[in-house]
């Protein structure tokens, strides 16, 4: 079950874009319709109260009053209850929402009522939860023919709502999916009464949040041609008239859910007593806490650790939700893009690397011979979809991602075989990054590129990686960077297709080039490699690689283009290590040379920075405009430095400007850009967004966060750790953010957090704080310890830990800070493991232990204690 949900309980919750048990929302939604979960009580002398404040005298009474003394939410992994009191029935509430963390697609709501009066209360319940039951596309298409297809049955605990059909004009398909409301009291009792169309529970005249049957406590009347099949439908029940004493409890549980199965008082067994759901929520507790706790800090600030809890279970819900399904994340129709599945395993993979090696091998299988890829993923393992909506594009930043990661995999494990195992290629219509169409293919041919014999073709991990790399590197534009085509990490730079470049991602590309180059020097020497094979037609690529001018090597690609435009031979070919790994070394360097002497800004002796991007007409991006006001965004200083393009000069004087310029003057956050300006046509929709919002200068926490580790990786701990700082306090304001723990996708002018959990900026904050500010991780198998810990990070306490997995031991790594030193300050001294001292002093900044080492000093089956002694530096 996917679901959300608000304070006032509305939201929606689904298995996927054809199923939808509650009406589908986005954010506007969540205030302007009236469609939420909702559970009532009727007094004879009072009227009619929703227990959760969701009526329309509720919130007309009290919705400019102070409530802070009636209600409160509170918020764990993953559960929400809503505290609310109706002072004038003396009636306190709890209303707990869930979803067991099990196979079934069940959501659990439980409500705790109590009378804190001194009278008894005697009150008629009934619970409210309007079904839509059907495919969120039917929302605005045949909305009212499609409940028509709707037919209702009524079960002893409950409302079953199946459609006939699966609506699609494009081909109608049988329907076995149901939609169920069931609900209870804690002993099992069923409800009295039950009203499953809307029509009949609000009644004429009525509303959701003012139902006729609830404010009149009445059964309508029907006539013989009264019909409950084909009709907007609801799981409403009235329960059995309730006498509580004073200081006494009463406990519903409603259980919504959808099934294929036939026996739906079967589902609810497993849930319809007090005893079951305490068991499930136990369960549920249980599963959550497991998931926070695979990687956990314990620093001296609990509200900060207990933030990071919230931001590690971030990447398992994006790998859930994909994009789509939470009230803001309204992109397409479900499933992840491509470079969320790949920095979203940045966590995952840290949390248990040889879980994840299959999933790494079969999503190489969604690349295309022109290194381009199909940008969605299916729920499974290597299933995809060409393209969101339909829309053939390109993003040019796809092909570092698969690579950045992977990287991180090996050395986490010291598993380089990967590079070796043999994956298919993604084939569809699309050819040449979009520009072209094959209209020999045909979608009965499948997706698995075929030789031109109609065999399936199969090439290594290293092929595929090689091709993703060259083949951008090699698609340069006339300033000399990698041509932007449809959009880089950025979406919102999608109108500049033909004279576009992207410096950050040609810094990035360029430390891929020579990353591979290092993962081919490896091969050498520790396999005595001499050559790699790669399918014959890719040796035009290489060749491109001896090119010294962008004409040339576009030249090339075409030539490519053309070779591989009725297929491949499927022949391999087999190519010199050595050669190979100093052309790849070469054109790295050339590619990281081009952003560090050409695209440099110089504002002063203190300030500069990069360059980010040419728009559609060729011109520069970034500078001082004709208008002499000042543009620059946070994208290209991050990659420049991170990917070692800056000097440490340059380095330096970037984080000036950075510091200078984009903070926002209302929220303190570093900002993506600098005003776009006028939209011109030529570069993007960002220009169309409001600037302070989105991409266009709101505090995006997903690169403001690749800049932190951009910043630790380079050595400026100090400067990195005010950065996440400033995320986490941006975050955890709740008067301003506005949200549950986490790191939203972007902080607003305003302060608030928009588009919570579904952002890779959950992914980076972990795979930052462990492996950059605690500074563990691998090294091709070895574990290295390099902490870049800040002495405030020990204000309150000597002593920093963190317990994650490695060489699949479980290890504990306390760093003991007795003198309170800052970074730059302190090497490491005495290291112990598991209370045994394994070095007196170690004289330097950093340790790696070898893989031997670890397998003879760490213990399966038990967490593994390293404390580490912080000294005074010499020297």
């Amino acid at each position: 079950m996917k679901a959300s949900v608000t304070p006032c309980l509305n939201g929606d919750a689904k298995k996927n874009q054809n199923e939808f048990l509650y009406l589908p929302v986005s954010v506007e939604d969540l205030h302007n319709n009236r469609s939420g979960r909702n559970f009532w009580v009727y007094t004879k002398e009072q009227g009619a109260f929703s227990v959760v404040g969701n009526s329309a005298r509720q919130r007309a009474e009290h919705c400019f009053k102070d409530e802070e003394k009636w209600n409160k939410i509170e918020c764990g992994l993953l559960y929400h209850s809503l505290y609310y009191t109706i002072p004038e029935l003396k009636l306190n509430c709890i209303f707990t929402t869930f979803c067991p963390a099990n196979e079934d697609v069940v959501e659990i709501n439980r409500v705790i009522l109590e009378n804190y009066g001194s009278e008894i209360l005697e009150f008629v319940p009934t619970a409210a939860f309007p079904i839509f039951g059907r495919s969120a596309d039917n929302l605005r298409d045949h909305r009212h023919a499609t409940s028509l297809m709707q037919r209702i049955t009524l079960e002893e605990n409950g409302i079953v709502v199946k459609p006939t059909i699966h609506h699609d004009e494009r081909g109608h398909e049988p329907n076995d999916t149901s939609y169920f409301v069931y609900g209870s009291d804690e002993s099992g009792q069923a409800a009295v009464e039950m009203f499953p169309t809307v029509e009949e529970f609000i009644g004429k005249g009525g509303t959701l949040d003012w139902p006729g049957t609830v404010v009149e406590n009445s059964i309508p009347e029907h006539d013989m041609t009264y019909r409950k099949d084909g009709m907007e439908c609801i799981g409403a029940m009235r329960f059995a008239k309730v006498r509580l004493a004073p200081g006494e409890k009463k406990e519903y549980i409603i259980c919504a859910g959808i099934t294929e199965k036939e026996n739906f008082n079967k589902e609810f067994e497993k849930y319809n007593s007090k005893e079951k759901v305490e068991a499930a929520w136990k369960q549920n507790e249980e599963h959550w806490n497991g998931e926070a706790d695979k990687i956990k800090f314990q620093g001296n600030s609990d509200k900060f650790d207990g933030w990071l809890r919230w931001v590690s279970i971030q990447p398992v819900l994006r790998k859930i939700y994909g994009c789509s399904f939470l009230p803001y994340h309204d992109y397409g129709r479900g499933g992840r893009g491509w470079r969320d599945l790949w920095q979203d395993y940045l966590t995952l993979l840290l949390q248990n690397p040889m879980r994840v090696r299959s999933v790494f091998v079969h999503n190489m299988k969604g690349v295309r011979l022109d290194g381009s890829n199909a940008t969605i993923i299916l729920d499974g393992e290597g299933n995809f979809q060409a393209d969101r909506n339909k829309i053939s594009r390109v993003w040019m930043d796809h092909g570092v991602w698969p690579l950045f990661t992977l990287l991180l995999y090996m050395n986490q494990t010291g598993d380089i075989s990967i590079l070796d195992e043999e994956v298919s290629y993604w084939k569809d219509a699309q050819i040449e990054r979009a520009k072209r169409i094959d209209t020999n293919w045909k979608k009965e041919d499948g997706n698995s590129q075929k030789t031109k014999d109609g065999e399936c073709y199969t090439g290594t991990i290293l092929e595929h990686l090689l091709l993703e790399n060259l083949i951008c590197s090699l698609n340069i534009g006339e300033h000399g960077n990698i041509k932007l085509e449809d959009g880089d990490w950025n979406d919102q730079l999608d109108m500049a297709p033909d004279k576009g470049e992207t410096i950050p991602f040609t810094a990035f590309y360029g430390k891929n080039i020579c990353d591979i180059a290092d993962l081919l020097e490896i091969q050498i020497e520790k396999e005595d490699r001499k050559t790699i094979s790669v399918f014959e037609e890719m040796e035009v690529l290489l060749e491109g690689l001896k090119e010294k001018e962008p004409q040339k090597e576009v030249e090339v690609l075409k030539k490519y283009y053309e070779h591989i435009r009725f297929g491949i031979s499927g022949k391999k070919k087999k190519i010199p290590v050595l050669e190979l790994k100093d052309m790849l070394r070469w054109k790295g360097k050339q590619l990281l040379q081009q952003v560090r002497e050409n695209e440099w800004i110089e504002l002063s002796s203190k300030e500069g920075f990069f360059n980010g991007y040419y728009n559609n007409d060729g011109n520069a991006v970034d500078g001082i405009l004709g208008d002499g006001k000042l543009r620059f965004g946070l994208t290209a200083q991050t990659f420049s430095i991170m990917s070692g393009a800056a000097t440490d000069e340059q380095v330096q004087k970037t984080i000036h400007a950075v510091n200078n310029y984009l903070p926002d003057k209302n929220t303190g956050g570093i900002r993506l850009t600098l005003p776009l300006g006028d939209n011109t046509w030529n570069f993007g929709r960002g220009f169309a967004l409001i600037y302070g919002e989105k991409e266009n200068g709101g505090m995006f926490s997903h690169m403001t966060t690749m800049y932190a580790y951009a910043l630790y990786s380079r050595g400026y701990a100090r400067e990195g750790y005010q950065i996440i700082k400033s995320i986490y306090e941006l975050s955890t304001n709740t008067q301003m953010a506005q949200i549950y723990p986490g790191v939203p996708e972007y902080i607003s002018s305003r302060g608030r957090g928009m588009y919570s959990y579904v952002t890779g900026a959950g992914s980076w904050t972990i795979f930052l704080m462990l492996t950059q500010v605690y500074g563990i991780r691998g090294q091709l198998g070895d574990l290295l310890i390099e902490p870049k810990l800040v002495k405030e990070q020990y204000d309150s306490g000597e002593v920093l830990t963190v317990d994650t997995l490695f060489a699949e031991k479980e290890v504990c790594v306390s760093f003991y800070n007795r003198k309170h030193l800052d970074y730059g300050e302190y090497q490491l001294g005495e290291l112990s493991i598991n209370g045994e001292v394994w070095k007196n002093q170690i004289n330097s900044t950093s340790v790696v232990l070898h893989q031997a080492e670890l397998e003879e000093k760490l213990i399966a089956g038990r967490k593994n204690q390293i404390c580490i002694e912080l000294v005074e530096r010499k020297g």
